[in-house]
């Protein structure tokens, strides 16, 4: 049984990483003692950030695997450092017919592993190495097989289009063979049989806004912050906030702002914009950077995980972002 309930709680369920700390708190469906997190960052990205910091204290082992210094890394009792991705081969990728490779364009800087050789040393140690005897070559080479390629034709020609069967829509892979809008499984993962709208379990009352968060094209969710040159075009994060609801609190565009609610506090520059709704506030996903060793991204701007709470949505058990409601509150003048 899966610690999230994957397959049984929530039979449609993909995953959901942000179970850890409530199963780390309440010892159900089992005690957790130790987690490996590979190039993710949850306690910066998952909600409740408080919430998942205790939480990975309390655990016996954290190893975070990954290219750069994070919040998860942190907290974590070993740091197995990552090829950053211009240096590594990774598997395949496949979109449709087309099937392309990353392969590595410099040596390796630093005293650093591909993700391979970090899984094969795991391995060995706990007597499985047999499963991991292989290259990353010869992976991609057996991925390639049936299409009658090799990684060298990709390394020579970068992407190749295969032979694909293109999909057959006529027939779904559902118990009617159609697009199903009812379906018993919604309702055995805590929904309703016929999807249904669930409104949000705050609403933006009195002095308070819904916060919402979302990308920008400069940056990778929280991954590329402290690269110079994306750095160099976006610094830091700003708090889009309505001309009617700035008025109403004194805040004028480019002042130093308090955004607050019951998860966390962080700082911000105001964007008075009427690009949004009047009772929500808007910031980019990605800032706040807590870890010292990003030296340039360390600080800058606010991160919105702060302000969430750890929700599992019903049905998918997806991570369930979106539901915070903050208070806003001048606190500086433009600089």
């Amino acid at each position: 049984m899966r610690f999230d309930g994957m397959g049984t709680k929530y039979p449609l369920s993909l995953g959901s990483i942000q179970a850890i700390p409530l199963v780390v708190e309440s010892g159900k469906p089992y005690p957790l003692k130790a987690a490996i997190f590979f190039r993710v960052n949850p306690v910066k990205s998952s909600g409740d950030q408080r919430r998942w910091i205790e939480a990975l204290k309390r655990l016996d082992l954290v190893v975070a695997i990954d290219t750069q210094m994070s919040e998860t890394a942190m907290l974590a009792h070993y740091v197995l450092p990552e090829h950053h991705y211009l240096e590594r081969m990774d598997a395949i990728s496949v979109v449709g017919d087309t099937v392309s490779i990353r392969q590595p364009v410099v040596e390796p800087m630093y005293n650093t592993r591909s993700c391979l050789e970090i899984l094969q040393g795991l391995a060995k140690v706990v007597g499985i190495e047999q499963y991991f005897n292989f290259t990353m070559e010869q992976w991609n080479n057996a991925l390639l097989g049936p299409t009658g390629w090799t990684v060298k034709h990709l390394k020579e020609k970068g992407v190749i289009k295969v032979s694909a069967t293109p999909p057959d829509y006529s027939k779904l892979p559902t118990s009617s063979g159609k697009a199903e809008l009812v379906h018993k499984g919604f309702a055995l993962s805590g929904g309703h049989e016929v999807v249904t709208w669930v409104p949000p379990k705050t609403q933006p009352e009195g002095d308070r806004l819904r916060l919402l968060h979302g990308h920008m094209a400069v940056h990778t969710n929280g991954y590329t912050q402290n690269v110079p040159a994306l750095y160099a075009r976006m610094p830091e994060n700003d708090l889009w906030i309505h001309p009617t609801a700035a008025a109403a609190r004194g805040i004028q565009d480019g002042d130093l702002v308090e955004v607050a609610n019951e998860y966390g506090v962080q700082r911000i520059r105001a964007r008075v914009t009427e690009g949004i709704r009047p009772d929500c506030v808007w910031m980019c996903h990605g800032f706040g950077t807590m870890a010292p060793e990003q030296r340039l991204a360390y600080g800058k701007g606010a991160a919105d995980g702060w302000f969430y709470p750890i929700l599992v949505t019903p049905v998918s058990a997806a991570l369930g972002q979106g539901d915070a409601t903050v208070t806003v509150r001048k606190v500086g003048e433009k600089v």
